[in-house]
């Protein structure tokens, strides 16, 4: 993974030493998640929070470690890859692993070149879901989810349906992590025929206690 020089998004400090790289500053906060990951194995994602930083010193997180089963965890240390997000950007950089602090606290390096990517709002992640979706009027229709965010969903139906911005509707369906949805309510933001299908638009409301499911799913996948 190429990363770039850290230095090229901070305007120096006037009191500095012109020939010293400056470090772009990641505004963690106290637990954030980050995900951890070996470069030799970047599909296992172990995720820990954020315990503290000190700016271009260190960055003290709780102990990545991949569940193996219930009794045998694989702890990530030495090289590490990292991924967090902070204030709509996606921070990616290596670290080394330091030293225990105490506990399940570990310190690990923080980085001098970092990879920043802007980010949506709200990631859409593509998924092929068979979706339930009941009207107001307690009718049921058959849809296909074909991507999913913390903030709402695209639902596709095989016939040309008269559905009008604002409609409410409650959603069920099982998420590809085999967590099942039920009667999640949204809101339709948009909607378009194309040929004999419909396509749709929905806002999720947030407050009902089904989203929470919605929201973890699209935290594990933000760094995957």
């Amino acid at each position: 993974m190429a990363l770039r020089n850290a230095t090229q998004s901070q305007t120096p400090d006037r009191n500095s030493d012109p020939d010293e790289p400056q470090q772009v500053r990641i505004p963690l906060k106290i637990d954030d998640t980050m995900a951890v990951r070996s470069p030799a194995a970047p599909a296992r994602i172990a995720s820990c929070k954020v315990v503290g930083a000190v700016h271009g010193k260190c960055i003290l997180i709780t102990e990545p470690a991949i569940k193996i089963n219930d009794r045998v965890f694989e702890v990530i240390d030495e090289i590490l890859l990292c991924s967090c997000i902070c204030d709509d950007y996606l921070y990616i950089f290596y670290s080394r692993y330091r030293n225990r602090v105490m506990g399940d606290i570990v310190c690990i390096e923080y980085p001098r070149e970092l990879e920043i990517r802007r980010i949506r709002e709200h990631t859409r992640i593509c998924v092929d879901l068979e979706t339930e979706v009941s009207l107001d009027t307690d009718k049921s229709v058959s849809a296909k989810m074909t991507d999913i965010s913390r903030g709402g969903c695209r639902l596709t139906f095989k016939r040309r349906l008269q559905m009008s911005k604002g409609t409410g509707l409650r959603l069920t369906f099982e998420l590809p992590n085999e967590v099942p949805v039920e009667n999640l309510e949204a809101v339709i933001a948009k909607t378009r025929h194309i040929g004999n299908t419909t396509e749709i638009g929905l806002s999720f409301n947030n407050e009902m206690k089904e989203f929470t499911k919605v929201a973890d799913f699209c935290e594990i996948c933000r760094f995957v």
